[in-house]
């Protein structure tokens, strides 16, 4: 395993600043175009039919004409890569809360630069490196997610309790 590689990989994930997304309106087919272009290199992609799903699941606002605003496509970009880790009720959760507290834009930027340094982090790759242990890092990163979907789970039970 070359963890070097791995790095290299995870550290090109990059998705469209708020500016980068197309502000005049895509259709269906051409939102899953847009978004699976910075999504299918990593394994992930979206479907049209996917797509309606969260709009007839009300996680995605409905707008008229069937055409996908700025604000819509970036929300569907949070929900495509969140859903690695979320279930939908907590998508809904956090769209919602990013409404109270900010615009769709500096929620959508946040998101991005938290994420962008996050998959920078080499920290777990490079103490493995140092023990000369390949399987090291790896074991490292699932417990690492492990413990970060604890911990966000912990947050979704504590926000429900408090309602």
């Amino acid at each position: 395993m070359n963890k070097d590689k791995v790095y290299e990989i995870v550290a090109s994930f990059t998705l469209p600043s708020w500016n980068e997304i197309p502000d005049v309106g895509l259709y269906l087919d051409q939102v899953t175009k847009y978004l699976n272009f910075y999504l299918m290199p990593f394994g992930m992609d979206v479907t049209p039919s996917m797509i309606s799903n969260y709009v007839k699941l009300k996680i995605i606002p409905r707008e008229g004409k069937k055409i996908y605003s700025r604000e819509r496509i970036a929300s569907l970009i949070f929900v495509a890569v969140s859903k690695t880790v979320l279930s939908m009720d907590q998508i809904r959760t956090c769209l919602a809360i990013r409404e109270e507290i900010c615009s769709p834009e500096k929620g959508y930027g946040s998101f991005v630069r938290f994420l962008q340094a996050a998959l920078r982090e080499k920290e777990e790759i490079a103490d493995a490196d140092e023990t000369g242990e390949e399987g090291r890092a790896l074991l490292s990163t699932i417990t690492s997610a492990i413990a970060h979907k604890i911990r966000l789970d912990a947050y979704f039970r504590e926000m429900q309790e408090t309602e």
